[in-house]
């Protein structure tokens, strides 16, 4: 394959699935209550970035690795550059939604623009660390005024799954080679993913008491894809094999659902 070639391929694996969670986020919203431009999807890709910036100032990765690393991440830019400008010139406006896109595009850019100085390197990428925590912070904000009923739609324990497996959705793209860290990500994927089922479950549990959810076949079809995504991460712990480009997205895809489902809940069917 050229050089021309392989930059193509890496452009469309990358941008499949910041197309999906635009799509699906932008989507999402338009199902939500609240009359507000809340991403379902945000923190997701904060743990992402964040994650791939660990890789970068921890991980032994040689400049073509790191190269094609930090491409795959500018790859987020839009979707951040677009939640900003719904937030901004839309009636849905939303300041905590503006400072988490800010912090967001602050995030990339400090991946992106990463000096050849390895102490220059170090602080840019502690700056893109420091913006990234400060996002997740105040994104977490969010839910000092959301009811408790609404959280499974921004669950972030969910959302945290959705960011692991994005993250090594772009190692997989940029062809890292830290197999250890690799092999990590699917035991954390297990974790969280359980924890969320165990979450969501508790808050249905909460809720069952004072509400009556209209479609609850939603809730059925959203644990069901629990099963589904926890399968398919197990078989390849069990078989100790890599989770592969095509197994990665649509487990990605399924996790970016999951506040869809959350939110088909409250509509009749």
């Amino acid at each position: 394959m050229s050089t021309e070639q392989s930059q193509k391929t890496t452009a469309l694996l990358s941008f499949l699935p910041i197309l999906f969670l635009i799509a699906i986020d932008f989507f999402t919203m338009s199902l939500q209550a609240q009359a507000k431009a809340i991403p379902h999807l945000s923190l997701a890709v904060l743990v992402a970035q964040l994650l791939s910036v660990l890789v970068f100032t921890k991980g032994e990765i040689c400049n073509g690795q790191r190269s094609r690393l930090l491409k795959v991440n500018l790859y987020f830019l839009p979707y951040w550059s677009l939640w900003l400008f719904i937030s901004l010139f839309s009636n849905y406006h939303y300041v905590l939604t503006d400072l988490v896109c800010l912090s967001g595009i602050g995030v990339t850019l400090s991946i992106w623009q990463q000096p050849k100085d390895l102490q220059m390197r170090k602080s840019l990428l502690m700056l893109g660390t420091l913006m990234g925590g400060l996002g997740a912070v105040i994104y977490l904000l969010i839910f000092i005024d959301l009811p408790l009923i609404y959280l499974p739609q921004y669950n972030p324990m969910a959302q945290t799954l959705l960011g692991i497996i994005l993250a090594n959705l772009l190692l997989v793209i940029a062809k890292n080679r830290l197999q250890g860290f690799i092999a990590l990500l699917p035991f954390f994927m297990l974790i969280t993913l359980l924890l969320n089922a165990l979450i969501v479950l508790g808050i249905l549990v909460l809720a069952s008491q004072h509400i009556v959810f209209p479609n609850q076949l939603a809730w059925g079809l959203y644990f069901i894809l629990h099963l589904i995504v926890m399968g398919a991460i197990a078989i390849h712990i069990f078989y100790k094999w890599k989770i592969e480009y095509i197994a990665l997205l649509m487990m990605s895809f399924i996790l970016m659902t999951f506040p869809v489902w959350a939110s088909m809940a409250y509509i009749s069917s």
